[in-house]
């Protein structure tokens, strides 16, 4: 690996505005997790003396730019930063820390590492550091027992698993945690979950409730509850002094595969679009530098930070952007509405220089232009951003694709919908677009018919290419793509109990979370409305009455919808020291925090749907949203496409 190359992945880890400058405005101090993950790794970092290398697993530089800045790593140490990846290590460095995700295939690229400086230098002249996150495991370090390098590193760990995205989202970044979770049937993740969320209990308290819908959610609150039982043993003083939250009232779990429709909808907010279009990872999103122009961007870097010229730039994505927080979350179709506003507003700020007669006026005008400058630069990055996403939703491919979602999610039973999807087939339409369609319209309808099902396998496989039957054994183990067994439609039953069709939508003045889909509202968020919410009418008429956990309701009123869904259900009371339960104190009249859960990944418009229940709640209950991922239809189908290798680009 080149010096070059190097110096590209130290840009590529600076975030482009100071390290959660967006946190810590909330009742629950998000910015503390920051801090604690930052503090490990500069402890990681000071474990080795002297100049240091730093080696990183590809999929974790994105997450620590959101804890750490370069210049916090070149203070301990850092000289040079480096993908973790196949090949010789080429370094000036003599001391090598590596941060890697417990990965075998990462601890093979390792040991190719130390036998290649083996061979070319003297023993000794290098020194390694393993540092593996969030946990190691024992897999990993017999290979490199049976590698024959065990013993020549120093091995630890460093606790990453919740990162705070916002004050009110927080990510264990695991990208592949749909696949391996309801695929390959590997629950490494869960254990992980479950120890970030027993860490936020050792911040902030005990959940006091713990709810969720799921056999992996279950699986995951059991494993929760086993852990402060073990705390108990190991531990007697430290499980005696744990109390209650004085702000969270309870902890609600959803598992995705309780809701795999929603995910397959094409987003409709702001944000939902640009990940859509953009796909925004790590709370960044690389676009075309002339959409974001030169100068300093809103939220208070370089805006070609992360960029090399001619390449796509890093631009930042977060709550430290104010323009950027009152769009994320509402319908693309007000987008343009606003954008005009603000236009008109700074435009009218700006001409207030003319005013500026006296002194102190003069200077009241140059301190208030530091602002106008970042709003300005703001707004010419979302004007640009919201013109690409117009391009796009004014085509008619989009249109087409948009109006058969809705059919399917509505039940509106056409031919339209398998007509469709054929001609995306024949116009040999991105495999991803097609298998999305389609897993949604056999979702939806408990399954294809026999006959079209063999169908449209035939066509894949002819058009795409024969190693898809694997993709299509992939989707049909997950249940995304099956044969109809029966047709008994339990979704229909669920989409009428849980009004998850509202007609009339208003997406300028909403009030239901359906206008994140201009018209569907997302089943998982639905859910966590049920729990938050009194039902009308014994939970006949969907969630309605604001009520809420602290009334004791939990799921009750909607017993039937729920065994209408895949999985358990589950409403576990947590006790303190004494053996009785306690209801939760609120601090200083903060409102009641319920965390939401969402083990497998969320979208971007669940996000957004959770927010607008808060919004509800008169400010009587907040949501923090967290998740082991944040994916979109595209990324969630993609995942389980079977990727041929490139034996040219291999060869060469």
């Amino acid at each position: 690996m080149s010096s070059s190359t190097a110096a590209a992945v130290a840009a590529a880890s600076t975030p482009a505005q100071p390290t959660g400058a967006h946190l810590g405005h909330t009742s629950l101090n998000i910015d503390s997790l920051r801090d604690l993950a930052r503090k490990e790794l500069v402890n990681v970092l000071d474990s080795v003396q002297g100049k240091k290398g730093l080696i990183l697993d590809p999929n974790l530089s994105g997450p620590l730019s959101l804890i750490a800045e370069f210049a916090l790593l070149k203070d301990h140490g850092v000289e040079k930063i480096y993908h973790l990846q196949p090949g010789p290590l080429e370094t000036d460095c003599k001391n090598l820390i590596y941060i890697c995700r417990p990965q075998v295939n990462y601890m093979k690229y390792i040991a190719e590492h130390i036998h290649t400086h083996t061979r070319v230098a003297r023993s000794g002249a290098y020194t390694y550091s393993l540092f593996f996150v969030p946990r190691r495991t024992a897999l990993c370090e017999k290979y490199l027992e049976d590698a024959g390098v065990f013993g020549e590193i120093t091995k630890g760990e460093y606790h990453l698993d919740l990162i705070p995205l916002e004050d009110d989202v927080l990510s264990l970044e695991w990208d592949s945690t749909f696949k391996e979770l309801y695929l390959e049937q590997d629950t490494t993740s869960i254990y992980y979950a479950a120890k970030a969320l027993m860490r936020l209990q050792g911040i902030y308290g005990l959940f006091p409730r713990i709810l969720g819908k799921g056999d992996y959610s279950k699986a995951l609150c059991d494993m929760m509850l086993r852990m402060r039982r073990e705390m108990a043993v190991d531990d007697l003083d430290a499980s005696q002094t744990m109390q209650l939250s004085q702000n969270i009232d309870s902890l609600i779990i959803i598992d995705r595969s309780v809701d795999m429709v929603t995910p397959l909808c094409t987003q409709l907010t702001y944000e939902g679009l640009i990940d859509e279009i953009f796909h925004i990872k790590n709370s960044f999103v690389e676009v075309d530098p002339s959409l974001v122009g030169t100068g300093t961007n809103a939220a208070g870097g370089s805006a070609s930070a992360g960029a090399a010229p001619g390449k796509n730039k890093k631009v930042p994505l977060n709550g430290g952007d104010k323009l950027f927080g009152e769009l994320r979350d509402l319908n693309f179709a007000v987008v343009g509405g606003l954008l005009n506003k603000v236009a008109k507003r700074i435009n009218a700020d700006y001409e207030e220089r003319h005013n500026a007669k006296t002194v102190p006026q003069i200077r009241q005008f140059i301190v208030k232009m530091g602002g106008l400058a970042a709003e300005h630069q703001s707004l010419r990055l979302h004007t640009a951003l919201a013109e690409e996403i117009m391009n796009y939703t004014m085509t008619d491919d989009f249109n087409r694709i948009l109006e058969v979602q809705q059919n399917i999610v509505a039940g509106i039973a056409t031919n339209k919908e398998p007509e469709y999807i054929e001609e995306m087939i024949n116009k040999q339409a991105p495999l991803t677009q097609v298998l999305r369609l389609l897993c949604l319209y056999s979702l939806v309808n408990n399954g294809l018919k026999a006959k079209q099902f063999e169908f449209f396998k035939k066509e894949i496989l002819e058009t795409y290419g024969f190693e898809h039957i694997i993709t299509l054994e992939s989707l049909r183990k997950l249940g995304m793509l099956t044969k109809q067994v029966n047709t008994k439609n339990t979704y229909g039953l669920v989409r009428r109990s849980l009004s998850l069709i509202v007609d009339e939508v208003n997406e300028h003045a909403p009030n239901d979370i359906s206008y994140v889909y201009s018209g569907y509202a997302p089943l998982s968020v639905r859910l966590v409305q049920c729990v938050v919410q009194r039902g009308q009418e014994g939970g006949k008429q969907g969630p309605g009455n604001r009520g809420g956990i602290a009334g004791g309701n939990g799921w009750r009123g909607f017993e039937d919808v729920l065994r209408m869904l895949p999985g358990r259900t589950f409403d576990e009371t947590q006790r303190v020291e004494d053996g009785q339960p306690r209801s939760s104190k609120r601090m200083n009249g903060q409102p009641r925090i319920s965390l939401v859960f969402f083990l497998g990944g969320c979208t971007f418009t669940e996000i957004s749907a959770t927010r607008f229940l808060a919004s509800q709640e008169g400010g009587q209950r907040d949501f923090v949203i967290c998740t082991t991922q944040i994916l979109n239809g595209n990324t969630l189908v993609d995942s389980i496409v079977q990727k041929v290798p490139d034996l040219h680009a291999a060869s060469t």
